[in-house]
This record gives C-alpha cells, structure tokens and sequence, in this order.
C-alpha cells in the first residue's frame, strides 16, 4: 500500500474587470504607458509575414498575443490601475475567499475537517495578521484551533506550501486534509509602472485545492516534489518598499528558462519518466519567452505544453498552477493516470515544481450540517428576512425555537416546509407590541429550554415615513415597543440560556441620511444602545454579541422609501446594489458560528462585534 497526497479539489477566482490587449494599446496611446515603439515592430519581417498570412494585426496585438502570449487578463479595478479604485475593490483577502468557497463547494469537504490552512501571497491585504489565519476565520467555528499559517512568497508560494503540507503530513499521522491557497492582486503593483510588459503580462487571481491523504494501491498524486533558490535573479524581479515592480526581462528570461528546464528535468528522472511518458507540462504561466524556449530544449510537444491560463488569464504569479489544474479538471481534461509535472520560477529567483499521478478514483465526500446538535430562537420567523434564516438554521441541522407576530398564513406556510423536512422545531406566536404577551413569550422559553445556542433577532415594524415632527407619541412608543422594548424583555429573561452568539438586526437607517422613518431610526438606535450594553454582561459568560446592521434589502421597507429616499439612503453607505434577503440571511446564519464573514464589514465596539452588510466604505 501506498501513502499518497491528491488533490481532493480545486477552487479559484479572478479579478472583476476583464483587460483586452486593446485595452492596453490604448493606454499607451494615450501616453499613461511608455516604452513601446509600434515602429520597430512594423519593421520586422516576421510581422509582415504574419500580416501576409492572417490579415492585419495592430503591433502591440501582435506581439502581445502573438509573441509574449498574452490575450486577456482580470484585474480587480477597471484598467489602468489607479490608486483610488483600490479602495473599493477586492483585496487578496476576497479572491482568496471565493476560490475556497469554490474548493469546499466541488469537494463536499467540510471546513473543520481542515486539519491545516496554508496560504501564500505577495500582495498581502494587510501587514498582520497573516491571511492565512484570517481566511480560516471565514469558514470555521470560532473554537477551531487547527493551525495556520501565511508565507509571504510569489511565483512559487504554492509549490512551497504543498511542500510544507507533505512534511505535515509525514509528522502528524491524524491528518487527513489540508487547505492550501495563493492569492494575488498583482495589478497593485502596476501603478507606477512605465513599461507595457508588466501591464500584458500581470493579473489578479486566487486558486486553491485540498490536498489529500488517502491509501492506495499505487502510487498516485504528488509523486515528488522540488523547491530552490536562485540568487542569480535576487535583484532582476521583485517589488520595492513602496510596492513598485522591478524587473530586468533579460537576466529573468535567462535565468527562468533554465530553472524550469532544471526543474522538469528533476522531476522526470526522480519518477524515472521521459517526455513520452509525460501526458502533461504545466508551466508557470509566464510567457512563450520562457516556457516555450524551455520546451524547445525539453523537446516537449505542443500538444503537452498547456498555456491556456496565461493567454486568456494572465501570469497569476503563485496562483498559476493550481488555477490551471483547476481549469483542466474543470474542463474534464485531468483524466485518471495522466502524468503531470509542473515548474515554476520567479520573483527573488524562487522555483520549484511537482509531478503529479491524476488518481483513478475521486472520492466523494457527504455534506455535513454545520449546526446539527445546535438550538437557536429566532424572532420574527415569518418576515422576509427572518424566514430565509429559518430556513438556512434547519437546512444546517439546527433545533428552532420561532417566534411570530401575527401572521397566521404565512406561519402555516413555514410550518408546512418544516415538517416536510423533518424539522425539530417549536412555533409560537406572541404580539410583541404588547409588553405582558412579550414576558410571557419569554418565560416559556426560560422554562423550557436549559440552552440556546444562538438567539437571532429579526423582528422588526417599518412603521410610517413621517418626519420627526409629524410622529405621534402613539407611533413611537409603539415602535420603540416592538423594536426594542420587545427584544429586550426577551433577551434579558433567556440572557443565561444562550451559550453561543446573540444577533441582532439592525438597519441602514441609522447611518443613513435622509428625512422620514423617524420612528424607525429611533427605534433602532434605541435598540442599538440595549445591545452594546447587553454585550458587556454576555462576554462574561462567552457569549459573542453581534449587531448586524443591514443596507437597503431588494423588499420590506425599501417598498416604502420613494426613489430619493432609497437613492439617499444607498449613496450615504455607497450601497452599489439592493441586497437579497437569502443571500443576507447566509451571512448572518454563518455570522452565528464563524469569526469572519465574506464581504461584510467587522469591526469591535468593546465587547460588542458590530457587522455592517451592503456598505462599501474605504478599505
């Protein structure tokens, strides 16, 4: 029998904006990029050969395409790359997010099974701390305690970190599966940069995969594996302190082309393979200069050389590899015993490559409910909100305690999914304008349930639109009664029950601004105070406290609002889009369990996690 590591899956993600080579062209016609004379390329024979055969090409496509390989690429923000377009785009942080999500999607795998996060970037998002701790924070419980760790590394980071992941392996017989993942954003290297080749060559991507251990038969999977270092490129590619590319294409060029010609050559001796044996040569995506000179000396045939992530995604720096595998798995193309070695090289004169054996089976994996053996109240149940996380919480395996406040038919309804989907759950129904109904609602709850796990607050009344000075006393006591008084009475009675996390909702309208709603807004920032008091005497207990304030939802209040208000209320936040009420109610079910959520904004407020959906403010 045979220990083998395998890729389980694949994740990954690119940039927003996708950059055409015309896009570029552009650019240095307009003078934000130097260094390219069309005319030395209109004076080469081998153009005009090409314009013979094919028809016209412009010179910046043609040698672009045609000679440096590159087609399209993704960026995070709209090209050319400005400083100011930073702040509201994707960081490393949410490319590296969405290519997880990805991976745990096609694999079944589930997050706390990961029994080691390993990341790799060069572009980090933040100084501290490494992201690779921050990207497990958004898809782990908060008491997982599986290690993680974060290499600042480029081009080879991924390769270093499968190295790493194999040596865990070899020293930790428990472990079955660990995540790596590589991250760029290498268009933020770009901004200063005068020279068009970094602008053809670089774009911003994520891809991750879960590695595997698994007996076989044979010998399949990561079959060997090299990692170097080559001081002769120390000071030809890198970037400075300001973040500022730096490269001498002629001393890479040289260098790269004999390390991967190096690498390969490594690897297939170690298997004891030739390039016949070879199905697969899968490059660092970085231009024909290198990869095909050195396939020329490798004798490798066009048909084994893969370059499709470099002509229509760009040099994604460590990211390249595990998105292209990623790519040919998800175009069937990884077919079972195929033989497969990859090379890389790169940034400070790292390389490295692996040799890899597609295995003959895959193995699939059983879904696994986050939440089963958990209990949760949530009031509010039959609202557009409260109802999709109702039904995220059993979909996860979760005990429900529900709370509604008079809608009899849409309570049936909910009552009819539940039980079609064997739910366990108790429904029950309490006017929470009525402060005696509320107290006896609470005390039920006291008395019948020794724990909750979570306790998610979504009840809530729109009220009227009227400005301050048009409220009756009437309407804002009443208001304040449901959306706050309501809560609290409830919270205080069961506040020793809840072990877990205590969610409550909030709304764009306390930051918003614009005129009416008053009663709302008062309500809300009524409530908001309760909660971050409340918060203080929870932490005690190791209760996690959050206040989820929302942007404007695609239905419920947002039917009131005229257009100037809706408008007002989304630029105050810079809200690009309604928000939909399943997709909110996924983040706050997640919000429950996991430190980090995708997307959301996270901050502290003392004891209190205060997290804002829908907003895009300055990263």
């Amino acid at each position: 029998m045979f220990e083998n590591y395998i890729f389980s899956g694949f994740g990954y993600a690119h940039g927003a904006y996708k950059i055409t080579n015309e896009q570029i062209e552009q650019a240095i016609a307009d003078g934000w990029i130097g260094d390219f004379d069309p005319e030395r390329i209109l004076a080469l024979p081998a153009y005009q050969e090409f314009v013979d055969k094919h028809g016209e090409i412009s010179p910046l496509q043609y040698f672009a395409w045609k000679k440096m390989g590159f087609h399209n690429r993704y960026h995070v923000v709209p090209f050319p790359p400005v400083k100011e377009a930073f702040k509201h785009a994707d960081t490393t942080l949410e490319l590296g997010v969405k290519a997880i999500e990805n991976v745990f999607a096609n694999t079944q795998i589930h997050p706390d099974d990961i029994d080691l996060w390993l990341a790799g970037t060069a572009t980090p998002f933040e100084q501290a701390p490494g992201i690779g701790a921050t990207l497990k924070a958004h898809f782990t419980h908060w008491d997982n305690d599986k290690p993680a760790a974060t290499l600042n590394s480029a081009c080879v980071g991924f390769n270093i970190n499968i190295e790493r992941a194999i040596d865990y392996f070899k020293t930790h017989p428990e472990a079955k599966h660990i995540l790596v993942v590589h991250t760029e954003v290498m268009s933020g290297l770009l901004m200063h940069e005068p020279s068009f080749v970094p602008y053809v060559t670089f774009a911003d991507a994520a891809a991750a995969v879960i590695l595997t251990r698994e007996q076989a038969e044979r010998k399949e999977g990561v079959t060997a594996i090299r990692n170097g270092e080559d001081l002769h490129m120390i000071d030809f590619l890198g970037a400075n302190h300001r973040g500022d590319l730096y490269m001498g294409p002629g001393r890479v060029k040289e260098r790269a082309t004999k390390n991967i010609i190096n690498i390969s050559t490594q690897l297939l001796e170690k298997n004891n393979w030739t390039i016949d044996d070879m199905d697969l040569l899968v490059p660092h995506q970085t231009g024909h200069a290198i990869v095909q000179s050195a396939a020329q000396v490798l004798k490798v045939p066009a048909q084994k050389l893969y370059q499709d992530v470099q002509l229509e995604y760009g040099n994604l720096s460590g990211a390249s590899v595990p998105f292209s595998l990623g790519l040919l798995t998800a175009e069937g193309r990884m077919k079972p015993g195929m033989k497969i070695i990859t090379s890389v090289c790169g940034l400070g004169g790292e390389y490295g490559g692996f040799s890899y054996i597609v295995p003959q089976r895959t193995v699939r994996h059983k879904v696994r409910p986050s939440l089963q053996g958990k209990r949760a109240l949530v009031t509010g149940a039959t609202g557009g909100l409260g109802l999709e996380v109702v039904k995220l919480l059993a979909q996860e395996g979760c005990e429900l305690v529900l709370h509604y406040n008079s809608n009899q038919t849409k309570a049936g309804e909910l009552q009819k999914w539940l039980d079609k989907i064997n739910a366990n759950y108790e429904l029950i129904q309490c006017n929470f304008a009525n402060s005696d109904d509320v107290s006896q609602f609470a005390k039920h709850i006291n008395e019948k349930y020794d724990v909750l796990d979570y306790v998610v607050h979504t009840s809530a009344v729109t009220g009227s639109l009227s400005r301050a000075t048009e409220v009756t006393a009437d309407e804002l006591a009443t208001g304040i009664q449901i959306n706050a008084n309501a809560i609290r009475i409830v919270t205080d009675t069961i506040s020793e029950k809840i072990a877990g996390t205590l969610l409550v909702v909030g709304s764009v309208a306390e930051d918003a601004l614009f005129s009416g709603s008053s009663t709302y807004v008062a309500s809300k920032r009524v409530l908001h105070t309760y909660v971050a008091s409340k918060s203080a005497e929870l932490h005690q207990q190791e209760t996690k406290t959050i206040y989820y304030m929302l942007g404007l939802l695609s239905s419920g209040m947002v039917d009131k609002l005229s257009a100037k208000q809706r408008l007002a209320a989304m630029m105050s936040i810079n809200q690009p889009a309604l928000l939909e009420a399943r997709q909110v109610a996924q983040r706050i079910v997640h919000s429950l369990y996991r430190p980090k959520v995708p997307f959301v904004q996270h901050e502290w407020e003392g004891d209190l996690i205060l997290r804002r959906d829908g907003y895009k403010w300055n990263k």
